[in-house]
């Protein structure tokens, strides 16, 4: 039987514009607050959008990515990273 690759997920919430630590191997960005979710203040996110970062098999990404909120409404963003463990 081949070794399987084993991993977990987090499931995490902001509400406040800040750096987001990556090191992992998949993340998604998902707006669920009303007003418009930015990554790296260029990626705009509005209320129910999804971005989705993947690497391939045992890559990992390392970068801090920044998140920040713009116009009126709620701030509120769920991000899922998929990370490997050992």
């Amino acid at each position: 039987m081949r070794n399987l690759q084993k991993y977990e997920i987090a499931v995490l919430q902001y509400s406040n514009t800040q750096f987001v630590q990556t090191f992992c191997n998949s993340i998604t960005f998902y707006n669920v607050g009303t007003s418009t979710l930015l990554i790296e203040q260029s990626i705009p996110l509005a209320n129910g959008q999804t971005f989705t970062i993947t690497g391939n098999d045992n890559e990992i990404c390392v970068k801090q990515i920044l998140v920040t909120f713009s116009g009126e409404g709620t701030n509120n963003a769920v991000i899922i990273k998929k990370f490997y463990i050992d």
